[in-house]
């Protein structure tokens, strides 16, 4: 056998030909993920180091976290796995062999993850001409719609009406809660999918984290130019990182002949208001001037003094540097007021943009403008094909901003969004594939052939939406806009709003009440796992009044039975209630009001503290009770930063009750309320906190000495803190004369 190989080998090199082993290709693509850095920025953190104690285990702590040690800089790698025959996993589908004709079949060990996915059982094989796949978001997903319409069917229908459906498929591989990791994964495993084209539809759950060799730079930055700095570094790490994003696709798709089509997201910039967030630590007074100005802005706002109005605002957008969106809020309606719409959507844009920011914190997702404008320069640059959501809805609503007409919530768009997008996209890939680009298949054409919504398809979505927009602390206005269009399009919903808002008002889960054991005999398009999928139990006033109100709208009257069910669930009659606790404290922060703190909001890491930390100088928290009831406060806090002599004050309804030391140690009080205070219902203690006009250096000094040691800085000014806000029945009715003395100190 030698004998004959060396034989042909010696005939081959006779006549030209050279014979080799073949490589097995690569079956992962390996990306240098290390950033640029500004080492000058070191240069200040490389002194306070040099002065530090004596301490030397802090010092070189310190000097390993800046990477002096490494004689190589420190690299970040992404690898990407390269799919073909041998792919066995692909999203929550898995094959049990290597084929190239072996099916991907849903994992039953993946059940956990169904959810998030497409409901299909099988990838098959490619059997078409052409494939497209789809990967991306929640967005992509076709949140709310899904299963029964998604963006994936909708495109799917486009192209087989212009090729036919021997010719073309498209597979949906889009997630909910996608991140950008997997996003990588999943582009490069769908080549085992054999696909034509890839459309990349995400950008809004991309949020950069702070890794060990950040934290000397942002420490620096931190101390010089406070969080308006952290917020510039991150916005560079997120158009790097969507940078890398597109580069590493085209890199893995291009050489195998797979053309992209990038899908831009949009947000509804018009409906869409995150709750009132106050500036965060800026360097020296920045912040007293800061609150001064926004009381001197809502004073203008309320006389329609629009011009001072923006006057104010643009100074404290000077001294914020983008951190906070009411002042950017202030700026668009200003401009909307005087016609000046592209002034308008410029603002809202940066509204949008000047969250993220916080590691301890993060509003619902998000496109970021860095992302957008990345996503559009480098799909330029490698002559991918581009959707621009911001470019297409602002040429459908002739220059209007985008709002509930195309979209649900934040960002999951409606039915008409979805058309929209699917025939821009089905263009797009027309062209692609079979070369089609002429009048008769233009988007505008295309878009009027997506098949239209089922009735109580869109009442499900709107359903949903309702629910999403109340549990992101919206205006009962919108959620009740929503509750009314799921009625109008679902009438026989109204059962099963009724038992959702039932539902949302009990501190029980849901398999332990009548309410929520009823819920699948009215569910026939399965709304369920949407309405509670990841949810916190919260007590949710926003979408019981306005399911009430829409529900009284069509003739059924369900308000005193809500209004029972609050206080006999609540109220202090069953036992005392602490309204620190998230379940009572999250129905705060609304739309009207400021004063939310740590404990308010899910997304905030800070609400698994102890205590809670008001951010503004003014807290507001709610309770249920019975109209002349007898009930007393027990009040547990401290204020670390006061000057002597100041107080805390305690408002119930309006009313002031109590005006307490402000002590820089854990204190508590008792305050009894006089019972002709208490209304019927939903009852409100205000805690106005003493104002402090100390720099803030020492608190972004306290903050960078945080990051240093790897724990979780606190970024914005806290007032006071609170350890325990608790309710309770008092036996004895308060009397005139106790008033002038409400408070008992009950000892430490």
């Amino acid at each position: 056998m030698f004998n004959v190989k060396r034989t042909l080998k010696s005939a081959l090199r006779h006549l030209g030909y050279e014979l080799r082993t073949i490589q097995a290709p690569n079956r992962y693509a390996l990306f240098d993920d290390s950033e640029p850095r500004d080492h000058e920025i070191l240069k200040a953190f490389t002194l306070r180091t040099a002065q530090f104690s004596p301490q030397q285990a802090k010092i070189v702590r310190n000097l390993c976290l800046a990477g002096f040690h490494n004689t190589q800089p420190q690299t970040a790698y992404t690898r990407i796995e390269v799919g073909d025959d041998a792919t066995l996993r692909l999203g929550v589908w898995s094959r049990q062999r290597r084929g190239k004709d072996v099916p991907f079949v849903r994992d039953p060990q993946q059940r956990h993850e169904w959810f998030y996915w497409a409901e299909r059982e099988r990838l098959e094989p490619k059997r078409t001409r052409w494939r497209v796949v789809l990967t991306g978001e929640s967005v992509a997903r076709g949140y709310f719609y899904d299963p029964q319409f998604n963006l994936a069917s909708a495109l799917q229908g486009l192209l087989e009406s212009e090729l036919g459906p021997a010719q073309i498929d498209v597979v949906d591989l889009a997630k909910s809660n996608l991140r950008m990791p997997q996003l990588k994964d999943c582009i490069g495993q769908c080549l085992a999918l054999t696909p034509d084209v890839v459309v990349v539809f995400a950008g809004n759950n991309w949020h950069p984290h702070l890794s060990d060799s950040d934290i000397p730079y942002v420490d620096s930055l931190l101390r010089q130019a406070g969080v308006p700095g952290l917020k510039a570094y991150l916005d560079g790490k997120r158009e790097q990182a969507s940078r890398r994003l597109v580069n590493q696709a085209n890199s893995v798709l291009a050489p195998r002949n797979v053309k992209i089509v990038w899908v831009i997201p949009e947000t509804n910039l018009r409906d869409w208001v995150d709750p009132r967030s106050v500036a965060p630590l800026l360097p020296e007074n920045g912040n007293s001037r800061w609150l001064a100005c926004d009381r001197q802005m809502s004073q203008a706002l309320d006389r329609r003094d629009y011009p001072h109005a923006a006057r104010l605002a643009e100074e404290m957008l000077e001294l914020d540097g983008g951190t906070s969106a009411i002042p950017l809020r202030c700026l668009a309606e200003c401009a909307s007021i005087s016609g000046d719409m592209e002034a308008a959507r410029r603002y809202l844009q940066l509204c949008r943009d000047a969250v993220g920011w916080d590691p301890s914190f993060s509003h619902c997702p998000r496109v970021f403008s860095p992302i957008q404008q990345a996503l559009r320069e480098g799909a330029k640059q490698h002559s991918n094909a581009v959707v621009d959501l911001t470019e297409l809805f602002a040429h459908h609503l002739e220059g209007a901003l985008p709002d509930r007409r195309l979209f649900l919530d934040y960002c999951h768009m409606t039915a008409e969004g979805i058309r929209l997008t699917a025939a821009e996209i089905a263009a797009h890939v027309l062209f692609l594939t079979a070369n089609v680009r002429d009048a008769r298949v233009t988007a505008g054409k295309l878009a009027s052939r997506v098949q239209a919504v089922p009735a109580k398809v869109e009442g499900k979505a709107c359903l949903l939406a309702a629910a999403h927009n109340a549990a992101y602390y919206q205006d009962v206005r919108l959620v009740k806009y929503w509750c009314d269009r799921a009625l109008e399009f679902w009438p026989e919903c109204a059962q099963l709003m009724r038992r959702f808002a039932d539902v949302a008002t009990r501190d029980l889960p849901v398999a332990l009440c009548r309410s929520g054991l009823e819920l699948p005999q009215f569910d026939e398009l399965n709304a369920r796992p949407y309405f509670f999928h990841g949810r916190q139990r919260r007590l949710d006033l926003s979408f019981g009044d306005a399911a009430v109100a829409s529900l009284a709208d069509v003739g059924i009257a369900i308000s005193q039975e809500i209004a029972d069910l609050r206080l006999r669930e609540h109220s202090t009659r069953n036992g005392p209630k602490d309204l620190v606790d998230f379940f009572y404290s999250a129905p705060i922060p609304t739309l009207s009001e400021r004063g939310w703190t740590s404990r308010a909001l899910t997304t905030n890491h800070g609400s698994h503290a102890i205590f809670a930390s008001a951010f503004w100088e003014k807290t507001l928290y709610v309770f249920l009770a019975e109209r002349g009831q007898d009930i007393a406060i027990t009040f547990t806090y401290r204020v670390r930063l006061c000057a002597p002599g100041a107080s805390v004050v305690v408002d119930v309804n309006g009313r002031r009750i109590a005006e307490l030391p402000a002590e820089r140690t854990w204190c508590t009080h008792r305050i009894s309320i006089p019972n002709d205070c208490i209304l019927n219902g939903v009852n409100e203690i205000l805690i106005s906190w003493p104002a402090e006009d100390q720099p803030s250096d020492m608190l972004l000094a306290e903050a960078a000495d945080c990051l240093l040691a790897k724990r979780l800085p606190c970024l914005h000014r806290v007032f006071g803190e609170i350890h325990s806000l608790s309710i309770a029945d008092q036996p004895m009715t308060t009397g005139p004369s106790q008033l002038e003395s409400p408070t008992d100190r009950v000892p430490s």
